[in-house]
């Protein structure tokens, strides 16, 4: 059972992978030639142990060769992208473009709040958080406590959200984005902080009005807006900025963030650091903000509208919306996150996400041949044989016929074997009866990582609890089985999402799509967001709402996808 276990680990579909490409690129870094930058590249999953050796600066080199300049990473994964930047400029230097790289500036976006520790040790300005706390989850989704499995015990830890000056400067102290920055004079560093509005989490636990919440959280972005202001003065950091999923949620919501609240926290800060030390510049070093985005979730379009509208005419009065405009820069970034990544409830809920997505799957049990979800309208076919063949295998029909031929009662291990082989068809009946659910737009499985779930902490164990082991034959149909049933999942889900999006989701009220059958979720998705634009005051002619598109790219030929789509999106 183990072996199976680890079979189907090893045949999971990574969904983090936006993008599947029809061709394995041979170089190292690919170039296309193109004139976009539009396109920042997330690169969370690119140092995790599954990467190959080199992906990071691969990924990295080949962004940098197409006009991509913009780079995320999380507070762990900092030395990983200190690394791979290193690399990748080293590698292109190499590859005679070292006048090109140097007359560049290549943005390194940094995440600091997040930390784990000791439940019984806090530091000063720690927020303890409810749930488990994930890279791309929504604000509010924390676990306090996890546990540590020690050498014979266990430690107790909490997640804590923590913006205070002095966690701000020590995590700067010992940061290696800042070691890049100073290194490299090419790359520019924003730090952001990532989610402020959860310092309003133990406080809204204990039911305080939000008023009084949202008023604690601006004075604490004050605090950590003024530390990076004069981290920016002593040339540590670049600018600064916010990472907030509280940005998106509507003013209803418990952890919605104001954006009129983060402009007017930098301004303070600003007039705190630039009247004291009475540098030449007055205007706050607020540089980017990032909020999730996509056809789903669309309450951040009209957030990123509003700042950019309010930014522009700043620039013709003194005051705009009761926030001073002397000290706010002209210009703010405006970063789509998530833009392929949906929650439920238009990004309120707290279900697991969906992927804006279609899958390259094979329609043949070996993979030699292979096809785009959106293209294929029926079940795989070799998904429907594996099926039958495996009920079939299943059926106990020899038991029973023991039974009925050789007029005996069934011993007790045949009895076992014969629930067991009972049960398991009555799991692989409902694991296909589910395609059907979801294809009928129903809410089993509309997310590929809540079919992962159910699948390692239900069916797998049910077998491992049900079979003290299995034959060769059985084990090996049974991994035939999942792996055909896991491309099944991916074509209905995809197929599913599609369906929803130009029907206005469940029972209508979102947006209707209009999705050419021939072209992918990810590529509509990404080219949606490019294509917002608005008029703003004092500027002639439309401008785009959202500056960069950050999408998540595990290799090379991801990055040279989404650039494609951005240049079509012109």
């Amino acid at each position: 059972m183990n072996q199976i276990r680890t079979k189907l680990i090893h045949s999971r579909c990574n969904v983090s992978n936006i993008f599947t490409s029809r061709k394995a690129l041979s170089t190292t870094a690919s170039k296309l030639t193109s004139t976009s930058n539009r396109i920042g590249i997330g690169t969370n999953k690119l140092s995790s142990p599954q990467q190959p050796d080199g992906s990071f600066p691969s990924v990295l080199a080949t962004a940098i060769q197409n006009n991509v300049d913009t780079f995320e990473t999380t507070l762990h994964k900092e030395e990983a992208m200190r690394r791979g930047m290193t690399d990748a400029i080293m590698y292109l230097n190499n590859q005679n473009q070292k006048k090109d790289i140097a007359d560049r500036s290549l943005q390194v976006v940094g995440k600091i709040s997040y930390r784990t520790g000791a439940i019984d040790t806090r530091l000063d300005g720690d927020v303890l958080q409810e749930e488990e706390e994930g890279d791309d989850y929504p604000t509010g989704t924390l676990k306090s406590t996890i546990k540590n499995q020690g050498e014979g015990e266990n430690s107790s830890q909490a997640v804590y959200h923590n913006i205070s000056s002095s966690y701000i400067s020590e995590t700067l102290n010992k940061s290696p984005l800042v070691e890049l920055h100073q290194d490299r004079p090419e790359v520019n560093l924003v730090y952001c902080t990532h989610n402020p509005e959860a310092q309003g989490m133990e406080l809204l636990t204990k039911g305080a009005p939000l008023e009084d919440v949202r008023h604690h959280v601006r004075e604490r972005m004050v605090e950590a807006f003024t530390t990076l202001e004069r981290n920016v003065v002593e040339k540590r950091v670049g600018s600064y900025g916010v990472c907030s999923n509280g940005l998106s949620l509507p003013s209803s919501h418990p952890m919605h963030l104001s954006w009129e609240d983060v402009l007017s926290a930098a301004s303070e800060a600003a007039r705190n650091v630039h009247d004291d030390d009475k540098s030449k510049s007055t205007v706050a070093n607020l540089s980017t903000l990032q909020l999730p985005i996509n056809l789903l979730e669309t309450y951040g379009l009209k957030v990123a509208t509003r700042i950019k509208e309010h930014l522009a005419a700043s620039s013709l009065h003194e005051e705009e919306n009761g926030i001073s405009t002397s000290y706010l820069p002209k210009t703010i970034q405006i970063h789509a996150t998530r833009p392929l990544t949906c929650y439920p409830d238009r990004g309120t809920g707290s279900g697991l996400p969906f992927n804006l997505v279609d899958y390259l799957i094979p329609t043949s049990e070996d993979g030699s041949r292979m096809g785009w979800s959106h293209q294929i309208a029926s079940m795989p076919l070799f998904y429907t044989t594996l099926l039958n063949e495996t009920m079939a295998h299943f059926d106990a029909t020899h038991l029973l016929e023991i039974k009925a031929e050789e007029e005996r009662e069934l011993t007790v291990e045949e009895r076992e074997t014969l629930d067991g082989c009972k049960l398991l068809q009555s799991m692989i009946h409902d694991l296909d009866a589910n395609l059907t659910s979801v294809a009928g737009g129903s809410t089993q499985y509309r997310s590929f990582q809540a079919y992962e779930n159910d699948l390692y902490t239900k069916v797998v164990p049910l077998i491992h609890d049900t079979f003290e082991e299995l034959d060769e034959g059985s084990s090996d149909l049974l991994q035939r089985f999942f792996r055909a049933h896991g491309t099944a999942v991916r074509h209905s889900i995809a197929r599913t999402t599609r369906a929803l999006l130009k029907s206005g989701g469940d029972g209508g009220g979102a947006e209707r799509y209009e999705i050419p059958d021939e072209v992918p979720l990810q590529e509509f998705a990404l080219d949606f967001l490019l294509r917002q634009d608005c008029e703003l005051a004092g500027i002639s002619g439309r401008q785009p709402v959202i500056d960069r598109v950050v999408a998540g790219c595990s290799k090379a030929e991801h990055v040279v996808e989404a650039v494609q789509v951005a240049d079509k999106s012109k």
